[in-house]
């Protein structure tokens, strides 16, 4: 999570400043998930020509997943309809959106410079890879953030994540538990160091229930943690 994320964290935590709202926390959820579809879209096309890559057809083909997943997502923080709406709303498959270079290279961190050349299959290949790992955690880092706000308690919340990540991972092609095993550890090492720093701006009490559910998602995902 960014030094900027966590001071918003704070500011709802806290309940001081004024909260983040429903709609942003959903958007957070939604925007790597959106990244999820579209990497998942150009792994199913077997990293072929972009140009052979159907978001709806992909949409269409995994609208059971996909509803599975977004019933997570709206327990995990009791979203209401219409911020879940947002994301049928706002996905891009209706309006026969896409999956362009430019979209890829923002998903997978830049990994590539732009353009890329998405004619070689290699780097189209790392593109996808890089993708998927980094919105995954991204993924991750939202669902925990949400949580904390709006979320029924750890008990409850952490198996949904739990879930809710291995489910991202099999749209993206990967169908084992070790996907939300790996997603933790990249997570635990990349964000959560930021958030629980001494001079993170979140209180003690924030702090605890980010420490909590880290423990929590550990302990879930045992042995491979």
């Amino acid at each position: 999570m960014s030094q900027e994320n966590s001071s918003r964290w704070s500011a709802q935590t806290d309940h001081v400043h004024a909260p983040i709202s429903e709609t942003g926390l959903g958007y957070d959820v939604f925007a790597p998930l959106w990244g999820i579809l579209e990497l998942g879209a150009a792994t199913e096309s077997g990293a072929k020509a972009l140009r052979d890559v159907s978001l709806a057809g992909f949409v269409a083909a995994h609208r059971n997943e996909i509803d599975r997943l977004l019933a997570l997502i709206r327990d995990v923080g009791d979203f209401s309809p219409e911020t879940m709406a947002i994301f049928e709303s706002q996905g891009g498959w209706n309006d026969c959106r896409e999956v362009t270079a430019e979209y890829l290279t923002m998903y997978s961190g830049y990994i590539e410079s732009y353009p890329p050349r998405i004619d070689d299959p290699a780097v189209l290949r790392r593109m996808v890879r890089m993708g998927r790992d980094l919105q995954l955690v991204t993924f991750l880092d939202a669902l925990v953030g949400t949580a904390t706000v709006r979320g029924p308690g750890p008990g409850t919340a952490v198996p949904l994540v739990v879930d809710a990540v291995r489910t991202a991972g099999s749209l993206l092609g990967v169908r084992n538990d070790r996907v939300v095993a790996d997603t933790f550890r990249m997570w635990r090492v990349t964000s959560l160091p930021n958030i629980l720093r001494p001079d993170s701006p979140l209180s003690a009490g924030a702090k605890a229930q980010f420490r909590t559910y880290a423990h929590g998602l550990e302990h879930a995902i045992d042995p491979y943690a």
